[in-house]
């Protein structure tokens, strides 16, 4: 995937990224702390076969989707989703 932008965000002190990449269908957005996945959380639209994801990028066609990862890193979405999935985990 292709770098579009990033985005920097700091929250309680660390500096995160949001992303967002894309190829020819795909356009993600996620956040990276440390140059690492933040959350395990990604926003993706899948384009049709003769859109140019670039265009689609500089209209600024996804900026919902860069406000709702900035609102997950806020209000610590992934941290609550982790903890169920941690307590649904089978033993080995």
């Amino acid at each position: 995937m292709l770098l579009f932008k990033k985005i920097p965000v700091n929250f309680e002190g660390k500096d995160y990224e949001i992303r967002v990449l894309y190829d020819q269908i795909l356009i993600t957005v996620a956040a990276f702390l440390n140059n690492y996945p933040a959350e395990g959380y990604r926003y993706q639209v899948k384009l049709p076969k003769h859109c140019d994801a670039r265009q689609v990028l500089e209209k600024n066609g996804v900026a919902e989707l860069v406000e709702a990862c900035r609102k997950n890193l806020r209000e610590k979405h992934w941290e609550v989703l982790a903890k169920s999935i941690s307590s649904c985990m089978t033993p080995n």
